[in-house]
């Protein structure tokens, strides 16, 4: 079982918005591992999820936690809760834009390396010299990481899990229920919550267990994720958020993160399921106009919630061999 320290960040000045807090867990892994260059990677959930999702567990079942994967390897490994998700703070949800919530996970990224650096984020931790720090988001996080990073360069380098820089469509069993997702998602930044949480109940919901889980999956893993309302939860599972900030509705329009994805100039991972948000992957590079160093990787057996696939470790591998090569690569560069 992989342990964690769990801290709050306040992002109020960040945001704006008062008394605002990002929950956190930093996962710590033993620093005769860490090497020479020490990494710290950062994890986003995606919408629906909480940072739990990058530490899960099931009775009797072994290896579900992306956390203790990059740990027992060197990476020092720390998930976010988005403004608005899980453990952060819920008041502002009426208002919070997405604008904001890249804002906040901007500013805890910058106090937990702060932290890290001088040693005193745990009190029998070494000070970190010099780390390496990246970014990686899962579908909504993903989303949020090309915002920080266009706007804030937040990372030295970004992991975008089943997201896509110029239109995420959700997959779906049927051309009738793809036209209705299509349809559904036609917003800007400019949209009003109220507005879009309006014309949401106005439309049928996809199918969502098509679209999340692939199904050679063990039934009880999937009943853990779906049987108690999945994106909004009647019952939240420790991976799951009860709360979705209604902002997030937008995500899915054509081109939302075309502006920052534009501004990217770090090396660019997207990685995906053979069944995901990206209808056209191997078109997604021409997004990063600034960017030099893009690379695709697409995982067989793998639907849109990576992490509950049985292939999840392939995704996991490439995760920390690219962040390990891309941050090698910076220290001789």
């Amino acid at each position: 079982m992989t342990s964690a320290l769990d801290i709050r960040i306040d992002v109020s000045q960040a945001t704006g918005l008062a008394n605002s807090q990002i929950a956190a867990s930093v996962f710590l892994p033993d620093p005769a591992r860490i090497g020479d260059v020490p990494i710290i990677l950062f994890a986003a959930p995606g919408g629906g999820y909480s940072r739990g999702y990058f530490d899960m567990h099931f009775a009797g079942r072994e290896g579900y936690s992306e956390a203790q994967y990059h740990t027992e390897r060197g990476f020092i490994y720390v998930t976010l809760d988005h403004l608005g998700v899980g453990g952060s703070t819920t008041e502002h949800l009426a208002v919070q834009r997405i604008e904001h919530m890249a804002a906040a996970n901007d500013a805890a990224v910058r106090e937990i390396v702060a932290r890290l650096e001088a040693g005193t984020l745990k009190p029998d931790f070494p000070a970190i010299s010099q780390p390496f720090v990246a970014g990686s988001g899962q579908s909504l996080g993903g989303g949020l990481t090309m915002i920080m990073q266009g706007r804030h360069r937040s990372y030295a380098a970004i992991v975008l899990l089943g997201i896509s820089a110029t239109h995420t469509v959700l997959p779906q069993p049927t051309p009738e229920l793809a036209r209705l997702t299509r349809s559904t998602y036609v917003f800007t930044r400019a949209t009003p919550n109220a507005e879009l949480m309006e014309r949401r109940a106005q439309k049928a919901n996809p199918d969502y267990q098509y679209a999340y889980h692939y199904e050679d999956q063990p039934a009880d893993v999937v009943a853990a994720d779906m049987s108690g309302g999945n994106p909004r939860r009647v019952t939240t599972p420790p991976f799951g958020s009860p709360t979705v900030p209604p902002c997030v509705m937008a995500c899915n329009s054509p081109h939302f993160f075309a502006a920052e994805a534009s501004q990217i100039d770090v090396p660019v991972l997207m990685a995906m399921g053979e069944r995901d948000v990206c209808p056209e992957p191997l078109r997604e590079p021409a997004a990063f106009d600034a960017a030099s160093d893009v690379s695709i990787f697409i995982v067989p057996g793998m639907a849109h919630m990576h992490n509950f696939a049985n292939t999840r470790a392939r995704l996991w591998q490439r995760t920390h061999a690219w962040v390990r090569m891309v941050a090698e690569a910076a220290r001789v560069a």
